[in-house]
Parts: C-alpha cells; structure tokens; sequence
C-alpha cells in the first residue's frame, strides 16, 4: 500500500494516476463536494464530467479513482493536507465482499452520454451511461473489498484483525451484473 501527502489536488494530478488502477485507458472517479456527489470517467489527460459538473477542487472532501488494478483513496485531512493511499487488489490477502446501495431509483435520461438517478427525496448522483440493459436492475450498488487486517503490531501480536480499510471495485446493478467499464464519449 502506498500512502501519500498532497497541497495540492487537480485533475492532470489524477490523470498521472491513472496507471496505477487500470492497464486501460479509462478509469472512474467517485467524488464527493458539497455540491456535487457522482462519477467521472478519467481518461488520459482529462477527465469526463456530467453535463453542467465541474468541481470545486478547493471544496472536494474525498474521491476515489479506481480500476480493475485497484483504487486510489484521496481524502481531505483535518490538517489541510490531501492524504491519499493506493492499494492494489492483488496486494490484498483477505477481505469480505461487501455490496452498498446507491441511491436513486429513478433514471432521467439526458441527450449525452449520462444519466442521473434521482429518489423522491431529492437525492441525486450522475452516471456514465452503461447501457439500458445494465440499468435495468435497479437500484445499482458499489462493490467493495472490506480489507481485513490489523491496525499495528500490538493489534498483530494479540491476534485481534478487524477491518482496516475498504476497497471500491466495481459498481454493479441489483443482479450483481458489472456495468464497468463505462461506455462514455468525450463529450
């Protein structure tokens, strides 16, 4: 696992990470700032956002780039640092499968490349458009890797493992059907 410390956040910084999550030329990102909660899809040198979506990289509070390589964690930190750690999926011995919800249960279509699954509530998050098939099992669901190991040497030597950090994978729909990778044009 490689940690890092950034000032700094942008998009040719993520871009330059690209190859650690994916052998392809495309990966997502899930970001989260206070105004916006969605996918991109980066490819190399730039990254593809929902129409009318550009972040507010001095508002963004945590992102997480990832392929079938593994993820990039990227984490606004109390100090005022970017924190970040790579982890690989292969570097991972053990770990449970756990499947989160998404929300949103209802699509609305936009004439480009993304859709936006929106619930009664309000609550909203964009998508790379996947294909209608993928889409027809809702609601879609991310898939993690609960890695499980132990905090320190003291938590090794009592032989206490819990889970230490969690891993996104994939995003998939209620039948548990990959819909990565995306199929987005550079709009």
């Amino acid at each position: 696992m490689l940690n890092e410390t950034h000032t700094e956040i942008s998009e040719t910084l993520i871009c330059n990470h690209l190859c650690d999550v994916t052998e392809n030329e495309t990966a997502w990102i899930l970001l989260q700032e206070p105004g916006f909660i969605g996918f991109g899809v980066v490819q190399r040198g730039k990254i593809c956002w929902p129409p009318h979506v550009q972040p507010d990289w001095t508002r963004v509070s945590d992102f997480r780039l990832f392929g079938e390589k593994g993820e990039w964690h990227v984490w606004h930190h109390w100090d005022g640092n970017w924190h970040g750690r790579l982890l690989e999926l292969k570097n991972i011995d053990d770990a449970l499968t756990e499947y989160h919800v998404l929300w949103g249960t209802d699509l609305e279509s936009d004439t480009s490349a993304w859709i936006k699954l929106v619930e009664d509530r309000g609550t909203q998050i964009w998508l790379p458009l996947a294909g209608e098939s993928a889409l027809e099992a809702l609601p879609l669901r991310l898939k993690l890797k609960q890695v499980i190991g132990y905090d320190d040497k003291e938590d090794e030597n009592s032989h206490l493992a819990g889970i230490v950090d969690a891993v996104l994978i994939a995003l998939v729909n209620s039948e548990k059907q990959v819909i990565l990778p995306p199929l987005v044009s550079s709009a």
